[in-house]
């Protein structure tokens, strides 16, 4: 697969050569590297085209704001490139960052998103205090990623965990389909929550971006232009989803669990005020669509959720003593199912692998060879109750050939 970087290159002239120059020191190299510049006051276009003989490209355009330039790099790459690596101008790739991302695209059940672990550091290139407050925000958003259980779409509706536009790597054709939105702050929050609600990220979980925080960062701002564009973005992200929500039953359940999680938000979300907007919405519909149609325009065939009560598995764990242990019933009860969901994921997951290692090994030249020496019963061995147990076993078995 061909790779291409693009960076979208505004006002970071003093920055620019460490990034550029993170993506030219690359172990596995990328196959085009494009910058536009969006209408630069600085030197940047100077700076930019020193590179000019190491094959950077650059567009030099008008300012048209991140969110188009960004658009424009990737329409420009896609021509002729399957993945696309995002950088912004004042952020560094560490050298092995393709050689460690590329291989997911590989994978059978590969996702259309890479993103990895990062750190944050200073203006010269410094590892960000521990104390400083964005550090010690990016520390709780990945501890919240550590938690028992929690999927990649949870995770991203408690915290954008991976930060930055510079921690994607795609597929050119899932982000020519779901370009980023004209948002000051949050062009990369809604593509990278999008992708966790389609279950299209994967994690490569070691450091491998270092995102620089300095005081020209957008994010530097009074919380209420940050936290307004945040209830837009997710309004945006109903409305964005609603045929996905209507047709598929697994999307509406990883939107219910983000919905869920996202009252625990700890990256600028307001619940509260996010209900008064619903309200706000739910008072101001017209006659032509009213409450009542809406709601009488659900199919239950389409919507299968209808077809039981919500509330019957809850009520029937109940044990008939005081409401707070109905409560803690209730509790227990979701957290079940959700195990539950996730037990089943596991095991499809592993006859997938199970069957992939029986095929490979019967396709291979010393298959035959293998079998001859009384070796080859164990790379087919089915000892086990669970695929995840026939899996495990194989391993040993292989590991002990």
């Amino acid at each position: 697969m061909r790779l291409a970087v693009v960076i979208a290159s505004y006002n970071h002239a003093q920055y620019l050569p460490f990034a550029i120059e993170s993506v030219l020191n690359q172990t596995r190299m990328a196959d085009r590297f494009l910058i536009i510049d969006d209408g630069s006051k600085d030197d940047s276009v100077e700076v930019i085209r020193r590179y000019a003989e190491r094959g950077v490209e650059l567009i030099v355009q008008e300012n048209a704001g991140a969110h188009a330039t960004w658009n424009r790099c990737i329409e420009t790459v896609a021509a002729d490139c399957d993945l696309v690596s995002i950088l912004n101008s004042d952020d560094i790739y560490t050298p092995d960052r393709f050689e460690k991302c590329l291989p997911q695209f590989e994978q059978p059940d590969a996702r259309a998103m890479v993103c990895t672990g990062l750190k944050m550091i200073g203006p010269g290139n410094e590892d960000l205090a521990p104390e400083e407050s964005r550090a010690k925000w990016l520390r709780a958003a990945w501890a919240i990623g550590k938690a028992d259980g929690i999927t990649t779409w949870e995770w991203m509706a408690m915290a954008n965990w991976a930060v930055t536009s510079s921690n994607i790597i795609a597929r050119c054709d899932y982000l020519l389909a779901n370009p980023f939105r004209p948002y000051r702050f949050n062009h990369d929050y809604f593509c990278l929550s999008g992708a966790a609600l389609r279950d299209q990220i994967a994690l490569v979980d070691e450091v491998l971006l270092e995102y620089r925080v300095h005081p020209q960062n957008n994010i530097n701002t009074d919380p209420a232009p940050l936290l307004k564009e945040m209830l837009r973005m997710h309004l945006d992200l109903y409305a964005h989803f609603a045929d996905e929500l209507a047709a598929d039953p697994a999307v509406r359940l990883r939107f219910y669990e983000y919905m869920r999680a996202a009252e625990s938000s700890i990256s600028a979300f307001h619940p509260g005020i996010f209900q008064l907007l619903l309200a706000q919405i739910a008072a101001s519909s017209t006659d032509e669509v009213s409450r009542e149609k809406l709601v009488d325009a659900l199919d239950e065939a389409q919507v299968t959720e209808l077809g039981d009560y919500p509330n019957k598995a809850h009520v029937n764990q109940w044990d008939g003593k005081t409401p707070p242990q109905l409560a803690l019933n209730l509790a227990e009860k979701y957290e079940a199912e959700r195990t539950a969901r996730r037990e089943a994921e596991s095991e499809k997951k592993a006859w997938r692998e199970l069957a992939k290692r029986r095929l490979d090994f019967l396709k291979s030249r010393g298959a035959s060879f293998a079998r001859a020496l009384g070796r080859g019963k164990n790379q087919l061995a089915d000892a086990g109750k669970t695929a995840q147990e026939k899996l495990e076993n194989l391993k040993e078995q292989n590991k002990a050939d």
